[in-house]
């Protein structure tokens, strides 16, 4: 066999290992993210925990100004009643009181905005437009967004910024959504909760991670 063709052939099965490598690395980062997506709609639909913060339910007690038979005894105001046709309505939580140990289950998504900006990259508003339908599936639940940071550069425009960041998530989520506001806090981390063994400058640190409360 001449130099030429074993040139020839060793350049075409390189070729061919770098393209089957490329189409393996993708298809890894989809399914990572397909893992991602399950986990979190596991995290939606599934029961809502005791301990959810709610505003407290008052029931007055009525006594009636005339002498009553039998001492005088309390008599507890009725209920109001459901209208025919109306579906009871789940009561409001306070999703900005809720305690700092409140359970929560966490999936971070690698989103992507603009340079030094909390302007979310079109890149993202595919998988952004994946979660907001997945949160849909139960809007009465609350949901922390936090923004976080690599270590690179100054440490109090970093907190700001994905302070930013997590309000601009919120934002594409309630308009995607229709969900109430209320529903979601946006939290601001910076670089305070960097991921384990990966280098403080590591871009890896920028995510957006959402905690589903309950």
């Amino acid at each position: 066999m001449s130099n030429r063709s074993v040139y020839f052939f060793s350049t075409l099965i390189g070729s061919s290992f770098i393209s089957i490598f490329m189409l393996a690395s993708f298809s890894f980062a989809g399914a990572d993210d397909n893992a991602k997506l399950k986990a979190l709609e596991n995290a939606v639909t599934s029961p809502a925990a005791s301990g959810m913060v709610k505003k407290p339910r008052t029931r007055a007690i009525v006594f009636d100004n005339e002498p009553q038979t039998g001492g005088g005894v309390a008599t507890p105001a009725t209920e109001p009643t459901q209208e025919p046709g109306k579906q009871a309505t789940a009561p409001e939580m306070n999703c900005n009181a809720l305690p700092t140990d409140v359970a929560t289950t966490a999936v971070d998504f690698a989103i992507q905005f603009k340079v030094a900006s909390a302007v979310i990259a079109p890149a993202s508003e595919p998988i952004l437009g994946q979660i907001a339908k997945i949160l849909a599936l139960a809007p009465n639940k609350c949901i922390l967004v936090e923004g976080h940071t690599d270590t690179t550069g100054n440490a109090d425009k970093n907190l700001k910024l994905s302070r930013d960041r997590a309000d601009s998530v919120v934002q594409f989520m309630v308009e995607k959504t229709g969900m109430g506001r209320n529903r979601f806090v946006p939290v601001g981390k910076g670089s305070s909760d960097l991921l384990k063994n990966v280098s403080p400058t590591d871009p890896a640190h920028r995510r957006v991670v959402f905690k589903i409360v309950g």
